[in-house]
């Protein structure tokens, strides 16, 4: 299935993580190796949005360029969120060898998959934990927070706040919010996709100048499909510039050492 808009188009993977199967629903995992591993066939879906333009990087995109792929984007969602295999929808752009691009021609990826991601599942169960005590969202919360707080923010319209995160695991990791509250990508608008376009254009730009074009990783979370519009989760961004690489401690511990405090990251970005 070929999607294609003036800067945009989008092909299945060649050698796709996750297989369309709309015919095979709900399997049941299976046990292998004398029964002692469980395993699961990896159904789903598996895109490369593209975009047409061969020489150009991440750094140079137009506003228009932003706006198709996050249009784009949001479409296969949609068409994902229909198949019966699908519990979960992300995008994502690998920037650089470092970050995980193999294929210099700028791409994104969509991987859908009858899987919910262990991080996005970590980050419902703090979420759903925190509305049970608050009663409020803890995502709003923190929108409040830094504008409250001030010194991490790198970004900020009406519509969107992106700051250097608190609780970095990576230097200059950043996060992008839209201020009002939805807990799905494909319901966001058009006027909110133009917006989140312009936010991209701009912190990546100030990425690109103040790191000289680093390597990172970006990625959209919001809810399962599973679930309807919630209280408790707000879709995000979140980019993760890979100027450190995890050693030992990071990667057994599962504990991350930022040795750019995110403040000092904000200032820099901002050209203090």
């Amino acid at each position: 299935k070929d999607f294609e808009s003036p800067e945009i188009f989008v092909l299945p993977n060649k050698y796709p993580a996750f297989v369309e199967n709309p015919k095979l629903c709900s399997p049941r995992t299976f046990k292998v190796e004398g029964n002692f591993f469980r395993a699961k066939a990896a159904l789903g879906g598996h895109d490369v949005i593209i975009v047409k333009k061969h020489d150009l990087d991440i750094f140079g995109f137009s506003h228009q360029t932003w706006a198709e792929m996050f249009t784009m984007t949001q479409q296969r969602y949609v068409y994902f969120r229909q198949e019966c295999n699908v519990d979960y929808a992300m995008m994502i752009y690998n920037q650089g060898a470092r970050a995980g691009a193999s294929i210099y021609h700028p791409h994104a990826q969509l991987f859908a998959s009858d899987i919910v991601p262990n991080q996005v599942l970590r980050e419902m169960h703090g979420a759903e934990t925190y509305f049970e005590r608050n009663a409020a969202c803890v995502f709003c919360d923190l929108v409040l927070h830094e504008k409250n707080f001030k010194d991490r923010i790198i970004y900020e319209t009406d519509d969107f706040l992106a700051f250097t995160f608190y609780a970095a695991r990576f230097p200059f990791e950043i996060w992008i919010f839209p201020k009002a509250h939805h807990s799905h990508f494909e319901t966001v608008t058009k006027a909110h996709i133009i917006g989140l376009a312009e936010a991209f254009m701009d912190v990546v730009g100030k990425l690109g100048k103040t790191l000289k074009n680093p390597p990172f990783n970006l990625y959209l979370h919001d809810l399962p499909t599973t679930m309807g519009e919630s209280k408790f989760y707000h879709w995000h961004a979140e980019l993760t510039p890979r100027v450190a690489t995890y050693g030992g401690y990071e990667l057994g511990s599962g504990v991350g050492i930022d040795v750019v405090a995110p403040e000092i990251a904000a200032k820099y970005l901002l050209g203090g």
